[in-house]
C-alpha cells in the first residue's frame, strides 16, 4: 500500500486560497456597505449596457451572441470601494441562456505625484446549467496607474477551470493605455498574457485597440480584439480575432 505524502505548507495555503478570497471579498464589501453615513449620492455609479460579444481576455465566452448587462459601483475616489454586475450569457456548452455575476471589493490609493495603486478581490459566478459551477473562479488583482492614462496589472486566481480540466491557479498580466483625443473621443489599446499552464498547459497573448466616444451619460465603444496563433489552435473559434462594439448608459 502506497503511503500518502504529507502536504506541504505551500499546498495547504493554496488549497485554502479560494475560501480566503471569498471571505476577504465579503469582508471588504461589508465594510463599505456598513458606512452609509459618509457616503453620498456622487459616490454611487450605475450602468446598463449591451455588447455584440461577451469577451474576456481575448476569448469569446458568449458563443458569439450579444449580451446585456447592468452594474452598480460604490467608489468615493480613495479608500474602500465595492461593486457588482450581472451580464447575460449564452455558451456553446449549453443551449439555455445564463448569466455571469461578478462581485468585487478593494482599496485604492493615490500615491505621490501622478501615480495610483489598487488592490481588488473579485468573485465570478456563472449561472448556466448544472456544470456551470466548474467555471466559477476568484481573483486578486493588483493595479498600478499613471496619470489615469496607463495601467499595469496582475491578476492571480487559485481556482480557474475549463470544463473537465483540473481546477488550478492562473495568472494574467495586462498593460492598458488610454489617450484622450477631441470632442469626447478617446483612443484605447491594451496587451496581455494569460498563463494557463497549470490548467490547460497553455499561455497566450491577447490585445485590443479601439475608440471610445462619450456623450453626456452615454458611452460608445468599438474595439478590435486579437489573440496569438497558439490560442487559436488550442482554444478554437472562441479565440478568433474579432470586432466588438458596445453601448453603456451611466446613471
Amino acid at each position: 500500500m502506497e503511503l500518502q505524502r504529507p502536504s506541504s505548507p505551500r499546498c495547504r495555503v493554496a488549497a485554502c486560497l479560494p475560501g480566503l478570497l471569498r471571505c476577504c471579498a465579503a469582508l471588504v464589501t461589508l465594510a463599505v456597505l456598513s458606512a452609509p453615513a459618509t457616503a453620498t449620492s456622487d459616490d454611487w455609479q450605475f450602468e446598463a449596457g449591451i455588447t455584440t460579444n461577451k469577451v474576456t481576455r481575448g476569448m469569446d465566452i458568449g458563443n458569439g451572441q450579444p449580451s446585456v448587462s447592468a452594474g452598480a459601483n460604490w467608489y468615493p475616489g480613495n479608500g474602500f470601494f465595492a461593486g457588482a454586475s450581472v451580464a447575460s450569457l449564452r455558451s456553446a456548452r449549453s443551449p439555455t441562456n445564463g448569466a455571469e455575476v461578478v462581485a468585487n471589493g478593494g482599496y485604492g490609493w493615490r500615491l505621490a505625484g501622478d501615480w495610483s495603486a489598487q488592490a481588488m478581490l473579485s468573485h465570478y459566478q456563472f449561472l448556466q446549467g448544472s456544470q456551470s459551477s466548474r467555471l466559477n473562479y476568484d481573483e486578486l488583482v493588483l493595479t498600478a496607474g499613471w496619470r489615469d492614462s496607463v495601467f499595469a496589472s496582475v491578476a492571480l486566481s487559485p481556482d480557474t477551470g475549463f470544463g473537465p480540466t483540473p481546477i488550478s491557479r492562473a495568472v494574467s498580466y495586462d498593460l492598458v493605455g488610454r489617450l484622450p483625443l477631441v470632442h469626447g473621443w478617446t483612443a484605447t489599446a491594451g496587451i496581455g498574457y494569460y498563463d494557463l499552464h497549470s490548467v490547460i498547459d497553455l499561455g497566450y497573448v491577447y490585445g485590443n485597440v479601439g475608440l471610445t466616444y462619450q456623450f453626456r451619460a452615454w458611452q460608445f465603444d468599438v474595439s478590435y480584439i486579437a489573440t496569438n496563433n497558439e490560442a487559436k489552435t488550442k482554444l478554437g473559434p472562441g479565440a478568433n480575432n474579432r470586432w466588438i462594439a458596445d453601448v453603456i448608459w451611466h446613471f
